[in-house]
Protein backbone atom coordinates (compact mmCIF):
# COMPACT_ATOMS: atom_id res chain seq x y z
CA UNK A 1 0.00 0.00 0.00
CA UNK A 2 1.42 3.47 -1.30
CA UNK A 3 1.19 6.53 0.72
CA UNK A 4 -1.69 8.06 -1.90
CA UNK A 5 -3.60 4.48 -1.00
CA UNK A 6 -3.39 5.24 3.12
CA UNK A 7 -4.30 8.95 2.75
CA UNK A 8 -7.71 7.38 0.70
CA UNK A 9 -8.23 5.14 3.90
CA UNK A 10 -8.23 8.10 6.03
CA UNK A 11 -10.29 9.85 4.22
CA UNK A 12 -13.04 7.77 3.98
CA UNK A 13 -12.49 6.60 7.24
CA UNK A 14 -13.25 10.43 8.11
CA UNK A 15 -16.29 10.84 5.40
CA UNK A 16 -18.83 10.58 7.52
CA UNK A 17 -20.68 13.16 9.89
CA UNK A 18 -20.78 10.33 12.99
CA UNK A 19 -17.65 9.45 12.72
CA UNK A 20 -16.01 13.05 12.35
CA UNK A 21 -18.71 13.93 15.42
CA UNK A 22 -16.61 10.69 17.45
CA UNK A 23 -13.21 12.03 16.68
CA UNK A 24 -13.96 15.47 17.65
CA UNK A 25 -15.48 13.91 21.33
CA UNK A 26 -12.38 11.89 21.52
CA UNK A 27 -10.14 15.20 21.04
CA UNK A 28 -11.51 17.20 23.19
CA UNK A 29 -12.30 14.54 25.85
CA UNK A 30 -10.15 12.10 25.84
CA UNK A 31 -10.97 8.59 26.43
CA UNK A 32 -14.49 7.63 26.14
CA UNK A 33 -16.78 4.87 26.35
CA UNK A 34 -19.63 3.70 24.15
CA UNK A 35 -22.13 4.81 26.55
CA UNK A 36 -20.65 8.43 26.53
CA UNK A 37 -20.53 8.82 23.02
CA UNK A 38 -23.86 7.41 22.54
CA UNK A 39 -25.38 10.28 25.12
CA UNK A 40 -23.22 12.68 23.74
CA UNK A 41 -23.86 12.32 19.84
CA UNK A 42 -27.47 11.83 20.64
CA UNK A 43 -27.22 7.94 18.39
CA UNK A 44 -28.18 4.15 19.09
CA UNK A 45 -25.24 2.01 20.32
CA UNK A 46 -25.16 -0.01 17.29
CA UNK A 47 -24.39 2.89 15.11
CA UNK A 48 -21.69 4.48 16.97
CA UNK A 49 -20.24 0.84 17.72
CA UNK A 50 -20.32 0.44 13.82
CA UNK A 51 -18.61 4.06 13.10
CA UNK A 52 -16.07 3.09 15.99
CA UNK A 53 -14.93 -0.18 14.40
CA UNK A 54 -14.69 1.84 11.19
CA UNK A 55 -12.03 4.25 12.96
CA UNK A 56 -9.77 1.48 14.13
CA UNK A 57 -9.77 -0.55 10.84
CA UNK A 58 -8.54 3.03 9.36
CA UNK A 59 -6.13 3.02 12.79
CA UNK A 60 -7.39 6.46 14.07
CA UNK A 61 -8.16 5.07 16.96
CA UNK A 62 -7.69 2.06 19.77
CA UNK A 63 -10.60 0.20 22.14
CA UNK A 64 -9.86 -1.52 24.90
CA UNK A 65 -11.96 -3.45 27.06
CA UNK A 66 -12.90 -3.21 30.92
CA UNK A 67 -15.33 -4.61 33.20
CA UNK A 68 -17.92 -7.35 31.33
Amino acid sequence: MDAHDETAVLFRALAHPVRLQIIEVLARDGEACVCHLECRLGQRQPQVSQQLMRLKEAGLVKGRREGL
